[in-house]
């Protein structure tokens, strides 16, 4: 059996504060427990930081999002420093991420910049990353040794596929037609 080969790129998107603050915040978005998996333990981050080192070829939104993230993120580091004392996103603990997130997703941090995604649309795509990084094919860089998978009994080993050969009965079609 033959299995399409991801190649994941040299080097990740992010640099190392932007990647800290991602862990943070995927870690608010979908936290783990003593029973139960996280973004942390998925290393959720790591799916996302790969994706955006990825041309467009691997999906058309990637420059969006290549120049969304370090606006959003560097927006994000702004208001956690105004409501947090001074630290920013990657010094947060899980409670004070949850906050940030919450107000982002309402849409009412303070001092947004022009240039960045609506605060609600920023608030959708980490957690549409996250829930990605987490729930996705492994190849690709999240749900670290199937983490995820093996915690909802979701794991099975690839089998081939073979489309059924057209028959009398269904007229000759392959349902590629449809």
């Amino acid at each position: 059996m033959t299995m399409w080969l991801l190649r994941p790129p040299d080097a990740g998107f992010f640099d190392k504060e932007q990647r800290r603050a991602v862990e943070v915040l995927f870690d608010a978005v979908l936290p783990g427990g003593p029973k139960r998996p996280g973004a942390d333990d998925a290393d959720a981050a790591e799916y996302v930081d790969r994706l955006l080192a990825m041309g467009p070829g691997t999906h058309p939104e990637i420059p969006s999002w290549r120049t969304a993230y370090p606006v959003l993120l560097a927006a994000l580091d702004t208001a956690a420093r105004q409501a947090n004392g001074g630290r920013g996103v990657p010094d947060l603990d899980r409670p004070e991420a949850t906050a940030l997130l919450r107000g982002l997703a309402a849409g009412t941090l303070p001092d947004w910049p022009a240039d960045a995604l609506a605060q609600p649309a920023a608030f959708a795509l980490l957690r549409a990353h996250c829930i990605e990084g987490c729930f996705g094919d492994p190849r690709w860089g999240g749900n670290r040794e199937s983490v995820i998978w093996r915690w909802y009994g979701y794991l099975t080993p690839a089998a081939t596929f073979a489309r059924p050969s057209p028959t009398a009965a269904d007229g000759g079609r392959t349902g590629e037609e449809s």
